[in-house]
């Protein structure tokens, strides 16, 4: 089977359907001409190695021209959505700087709360447990009082040293 003709008719086009007639001759699986398939085409290749090119100035005023005239208007357009862009990034770092006050203070409040519950004198002899006892008035030390804190009348501190 080497061509797709032949499968076809490997797979029942000899065959005659019932009251039909076998053929003899093999179907023309061909196409028909396209249009324009006639034509032949020729590429010839071209040397422009030795060719000189001419400058055009105004082919190069025109490319500078229009190259200006898109960086301004680029410019002007930055110019005009910048402040915009900038407001809408600052809300933005205000927002997030509210949420962090918000957070901060009520971190703070939950510090303060512990910090009461840790002072109550109730809890402070509970965790104490009976390792602490106060200490009677033969243990106590009193530390004397420095010079400083004195209080005297029309004396300065730097006149008493």
């Amino acid at each position: 089977m080497k061509s797709l003709s032949a499968l076809y008719d490997w797979l029942g086009a000899d065959h005659p359907v019932s009251g039909g007639s076998h053929r003899t001759e093999p179907p023309n699986y061909h196409l028909r001409n396209l249009p324009g398939e006639e034509i032949h085409l020729y590429v010839k290749n071209i040397d422009n190695t030795k060719l000189i090119r001419v400058v055009d100035k105004k082919d190069w005023a025109t490319s500078i021209s229009v190259t200006g005239a898109a960086l301004v208007g680029s410019l002007v357009v930055s110019a005009m959505v910048g402040p915009s862009c900038y407001g809408m990034l600052a809300s933005r770092r205000m927002e997030y700087l509210r949420e962090e006050r918000t957070r901060i203070q009520s971190q703070l409040l939950e510090l303060k709360v512990q910090e009461a519950r840790r002072l109550n004198p109730q809890n402070v002899e509970e965790w104490a447990g009976t390792q602490f006892v106060t200490p009677t008035a033969d243990q106590v030390l009193y530390a004397p009082p420095s010079k400083e804190a004195f209080a005297s009348l029309g004396a300065t501190a730097k006149e008493d040293r």
